[in-house]
């Protein structure tokens, strides 16, 4: 099942309001969505599941914010963070992305690409186009 960019993009706005309520000013999200792709469609929950990632893996507070900038660029959904990983990890199986990346094969050619630099995270989703 997939569903609207748009309608993906107001879920997720409650997400993040429960977020800035617990972190303040330590979450930051930005999005710069282009109107021409909000019809574009993508997996239910990804921005969600995206963001909860973000947070989980990353310091997120006051005096280091954590810095998510989402936005649609050559045909894809971009969630991108500033890195500062947590000395200590919450319990992971590390399988989030790769259920992710798997899920993606089986909607668009087109694959989740994961770019990780010394600063940076990112995740490119494909938009799908109907």
């Amino acid at each position: 099942e997939l569903v609207p960019l748009k309608e993906e993009i107001d879920f997720v706005q409650t997400y993040i309001s429960l977020q800035k309520t617990r972190f303040g000013d330590g979450l930051q999200v930005n999005m710069r969505i282009a109107d021409e792709k909000k019809q574009s469609r993508i997996v239910p929950v990804t921005l969600q599941n995206l963001l909860e990632n973000a947070i989980k893996h990353n310091v997120v507070d006051t005096d280091t914010p954590l810095v998510v900038e989402i936005t649609t660029i050559d045909g894809y959904l971009e969630v991108k963070n500033n890195l500062q990983r947590k000395k200590m990890l919450e319990t992971s199986n590390k399988q989030g992305l790769a259920s992710l990346q798997s899920l993606y094969k089986y909607m668009s050619k087109t694959p989740v690409e994961i770019k990780e630099t010394r600063t940076s995270f990112l995740i490119r989703i494909p938009l799908i186009e109907v």
